[in-house]
């Protein structure tokens, strides 16, 4: 039914009031401040619902649209093989004749379709059980492409949902100090850190209060607090990481206890190291847990070297012995080929010569006694060859080990940006597979089409996840832009502003009210303040984050469900304490241009989690052409209009039918 008849409904999805009337704030958004939140005025036209994930697509599609929903989202729950009988649902499962029925049953119904490729893909960065693996990153991209797949075939353009799930974290270090989130009041020192090899992917875990001790050297008279000495009184900088100056340095002997000094390093510490260096090598910046991680290796390839030197001196002791039996084996091989044997013996007494302080016994001849010991000096050596050289070996192998290991993120990051620009550009080629009809969404207000290309839609995920906090998705976006935008003028040849402009189609975020409302079992409350207070304070944290994504112009999608600030519970928008009127109303100018689509997330309530959106965001039930418009509140579970209970009996209480019949005839109902 079209607004301006004399009547309509909330299943009437082509009505639409404006509220300007009653108050409304201007286009440009709703700033929070006040204490109550004006109605939005958004009708079912803009808000859609999610099928669940776990059953058939098509049917789910079918029970949507009879539920009165205009857009739906389809999703997925599987990864790799599906299985229909156990929930694990995957794109691949729906064959080319259910694809166009989707597509049909949509197109004639006038509901635009997006899609939400599985949760369970897998991180974008390839992260999974303690490393990363290329395999793994791989394979989540294969379940992001089964979703484009899905949805090149049955939408009509639109996102593609994925979550940002990229990797362990805490939360303390980046969020405490401004925004006053922590994990666990000792996160602090107690939570772990991250560091990863870029060789093998594997993380290495560092902890600030665990103990790491260093030797105490020597430091240079001239400045004690730059400088170290060597041995001959030159310079060592502390700012240096060349391990063959590092070794040079000498070490402080304690008479007293006959052994050197050593000295245990606190987190301040790493942390006034990694500043001093970053301020002399401002190009090539340093975090303490690389600083730690740098020192803690350090200790090892000094004891490597020390080990290979104590063997190299060993072995040019031993060379020397072998040098000297090799001699003294040569004159008694010719002495003994030219003498009877029983003046062999007496001519070693004459001349004197022994062998590493050793006499010959009688019963052998002094060359079988210089062959033994050359012999034995050459299994020294080889066995000092071996223990230096892997000594030697083991060194570089160390050094390269503190080359190879940066901070996850600085890993990750490049990772996940390229997971996205492939998905995106796989996006971009399988878009252009679609049917003749073009790419096109439904406005239902308007009753018209316009062009709504697919493009990736990255999800804020759960807090303790990289990939979690607002920010993080924000630059997640952004990057990715960058990567795609200068892929698409490489590789394909378009100009810089047409490749930026196709990336930000291609690119953009999906902000999950749910999700963002988790960060708040993290907020901390100031001293003396009371939990009003600081739950104020947090729906303006929220707030000015989505406004943040607003203004950087990289959100393009929304999921709407609420909670309570614990947990993914999905509960009917409105019925927990998520800002989410207040989001809408921001939100409400890019809704109306359709650059946004709203989408509740139900659990077990179903339709009725829809309805609680529809009802939220201001929605009336019925009304009249003229203006008039009847809100939930009138109506909903009261008696012809009125908040009352309604003047009939029901249950058990009522009368039996059977025995109540009125002089007509007519059975009581």
């Amino acid at each position: 039914m079209i607004f301006n008849q004399s009547y309509y409904n909330a299943m009437d999805r082509g009505y639409y009031m404006s509220l300007k009337d009653e108050g409304q704030p201007s286009a440009g958004g709703y700033t929070p401040g006040g204490d109550v939140v004006p109605d939005i005025g958004l009708s079912p036209a803009d808000i859609g619902i999610s099928a669940p994930p776990f059953g058939d697509q098509l049917q789910a599609l079918k029970a949507k649209i009879f539920q009165g929903a205009s857009k739906v989202e389809l999703g997925f729950m599987g990864r790799g093989k599906g299985s229909m009988q156990g929930g694990n649902t995957t794109p691949e499962m729906f064959g080319k004749d259910e694809r166009m029925d989707i597509r049909e049953i949509a197109k004639a119904n006038k509901v635009q379709l997006t899609t939400h490729a599985s949760p369970n893909a897998g991180s974008l960065a390839g992260f999974a059980q303690e490393r990363f693996d290329e395999g793994v990153r791989e394979g989540t991209l294969h379940e992001i492409e089964k979703a484009i797949d899905f949805a090149a075939d049955t939408t009509n353009g639109g996102a593609v949902v994925i979550h940002a799930q990229e990797f362990q974290r805490p939360i303390y270090d980046k969020y405490f100090a401004k925004e006053g989130f922590q994990q666990y009041p000792e996160e602090r020192e107690k939570g772990t850190r991250y560091l990863v090899d870029r060789r093998s992917g594997q993380m290495v875990p560092v902890r600030k209060n665990m103990p790491l001790y260093e030797p105490v050297y020597e430091e240079h008279p001239d400045d004690p607090v730059n400088f170290w000495r060597d041995i001959d009184g030159n310079r060592i900088p502390k700012t240096t990481d060349d391990t063959q100056l590092l070794f040079k340095r000498v070490p402080k002997w304690n008479a007293e206890r006959s052994d050197f000094d050593a000295v245990r390093r606190d987190w301040g510490y790493f942390e006034e190291r990694a500043k001093n260096w970053n301020n002399a090598h401002p190009d090539k910046q340093k975090t303490p847990e690389e600083v730690w991680f740098q020192i803690q290796i350090e200790n090892q390839i000094l004891r490597s070297k020390g080990s290979s030197l104590f063997y190299a001196r060993q072995y040019e002791d031993g060379k020397e012995t072998y040098e000297k039996a090799k001699k003294a084996y040569e004159f008694f091989r010719k002495v003994e080929g030219s003498m009877p044997k029983d003046e062999q013996w007496r001519l070693m007494q004459q001349t004197g010569i022994t062998i590493g302080g050793l006499v010959p016994a009688e019963n052998k001849l002094p060359s079988e006694i210089l062959e033994k010991v050359m012999k034995d000096s050459e299994q020294n050596m080889r066995f000092i060859h071996e223990a230096s050289a892997s000594a030697d070996a083991q060194a570089r192998e160390l050094q390269e080990n503190i080359e190879s290991t940066v901070p996850v993120q600085r890993y990750a990051e490049d990772k996940t940006g390229d997971t996205i620009v492939r998905a995106a550009m796989y996006a971009m080629d399988r878009e252009k597979k679609t049917s003749r009809e073009g790419l096109y969404g439904w406005d239902v207000r308007q009753g018209e089409k316009f062009e709504k290309p697919l493009f990736i839609a990255v999800e804020n995920f759960f807090p303790e996840i990289h990939g979690g906090h607002p920010d993080e998705v924000r630059d997640i976006v952004i990057n990715a832009r960058g990567e795609l935008a200068s892929r698409l003028e490489k590789q394909r040849g378009m100009s810089r502003e047409s490749a930026w402009k196709e990336a930000e189609q291609r690119i953009k975020a999906t902000w999950d009210t749910s999700h963002a409302n988790m960060w708040r079992k993290y907020f901390e409350a100031k001293p003396g303040e009371s939990i009003e207070q600081a739950d104020q304070r947090f729906r303006k944290w929220y707030l000015d984050k989505a406004k943040e994504w607003k203004d950087k112009g990289i959100i393009g999608h929304i999921h709407v469900d609420d909670n309570f600030g614990w947990e993914d519970e999905h509960v009917t928008p409105g019925q927990g304490n998520a800002p989410i009127k207040e989001f809408i109303q921001l939100m409400k100018d890019k809704i109306d241009k359709g650059e946004v689509n709203v989408i509740v997330e139900p659990a077990h309530q179903d339709y009725r989690a829809l309805l609680g959106g529809w009802k939220l965001f201001g929605s009336s039930i019925y009304g009249l052409g003229m203006g008039r418009r009847d809100s939930w509140l009138d109506v909903e579970r009261s008696y012809f209009g009125r908040n009352s209970p309604p003047y009939f009996l029901y249950g058990e209480s009522a009368p039996d039918p059977e025995a109540w019949t009125l002089w007509s005839g007519t059975r009581m109902e």
